[in-house]
């Protein structure tokens, strides 16, 4: 796919992808092992893939935070000339 020519195919790709590993990630921390009770108190539950979910959480920032600063130096660059 040649995204150069249009990046509004680029940024709907980027989307629909990001959407779709979200819905994934979230599905499968309420669908496996989320009712499974906490060791110390089993009235609270402990679910299996939390780790999974705050790790996917914090890629998705670190990303964002990424496009923020090739967009910015992009736009420096642009300023300067």
């Amino acid at each position: 796919m040649n995204f150069t020519k249009n990046p509004a195919r680029l940024s709907r790709t980027v989307l629909v992808v990001l959407v779709a590993l979200t819905a994934v990630v979230f599905g499968l921390f309420w669908l496996v092992g989320f009712d499974m009770p906490f060791i110390d108190d089993p009235k609270f539950n402990a679910p299996l893939l939390t780790d999974v979910v705050i790790f996917f959480v914090y890629l998705m920032l670190l990303l964002a935070l990424a496009a923020v600063v090739v967009s910015m130096s992009g736009w420096a660059r642009r300023v300067r000339k």
